[in-house]
């Protein structure tokens, strides 16, 4: 009789027990689904978020160009009004505003592609010819930099600037190409030193390296276009000042 009860107990026992386990059994079995139906769902929007968000930085890099070449529009367009207020300091007051704006823009374009101050330019210009395009020398030096036809094609060649042999140095925009250029490879010659460049520029550099070594190297030159560069500097920095 003892053992039948403790079996009719045990029996009860697990009769109750057995539907919590098979509810929990259900539901680890839910749990373990419920991830795999969800999923296609869940990389969906995944994928749509990752699409969303790279629209939107797309977006912003757009927008970022966008104000980067207004800004950059804006600094050439001051740039060049600078430049035409320089050239009102020097010879190039003669001209029309037409022709200097032009000029300025001329100046400010290659100035900036050869890592020089257009400042500089225009007081090389007024050194060499003061602004006067068709200038030559006696020893054949053309147009408002002043350039050789020699050198005019070796830095030509030498720096790339695809201009064809032979090129009218009279021309405004070819002299100044040039001349910039040139002005540039002579500053990487001399490793930055402005009068040992400008020197060279009046002399040629193999003169001026030569005239270096045996120390009697002359100044003239080099004081005259510093001292016009000095004014024009002063000159646009009293408007910056004025404006500020």
């Amino acid at each position: 009789m003892k053992i039948k009860s403790f079996l009719s107990k045990l029996e009860n026992f697990f009769f109750h027990i057995t539907p919590p386990f098979y509810l929990t059994a259900v539901i680890l079995g839910c749990l373990t689904v419920l991830p795999m139906l969800i999923s296609p769902y869940i990389d969906k929007k995944n994928d749509e978020y990752k699409i969303s968000l790279m629209q939107e930085t797309m977006r912003l890099n757009n927008l970022s160009l966008e104000i980067y070449e207004k800004n950059k529009t804006i600094t050439d367009q001051q740039t060049i009004l600078m430049t035409d207020y320089a050239l009102r300091q020097c010879s190039a007051k003669r001209l029309s505003s037409k022709e200097r704006i032009e000029l300025a823009s001329i100046i400010t374009e290659q100035a900036k592609l050869h890592n020089l101050d257009p400042l500089l330019i225009i007081a090389l210009i007024q050194v060499e010819s003061t602004f006067n395009p068709y200038a030559q020398s006696h020893k054949g030096a053309k147009g408002l930099m002043q350039l050789l036809p020699d050198t005019a094609q070796y830095i030509n060649k030498k720096t790339g600037q695809g201009m064809p042999e032979n090129s009218n140095l009279f021309d405004t925009e070819t002299n100044i190409t040039l001349g910039t250029a040139y002005m540039e490879y002579l500053l990487n010659k001399t490793k930055g030193n402005l009068e040992y460049a400008l020197a060279a520029y009046n002399m040629g550099p193999a003169n001026m390296f030569r005239a270096k070594r045996e120390n009697r190297l002359p100044k003239a030159y080099s004081n005259k276009v510093l001292k016009e560069y000095s004014k024009l500097q002063k000159a646009v920095n009293a408007v910056y000042i004025a404006q500020n």
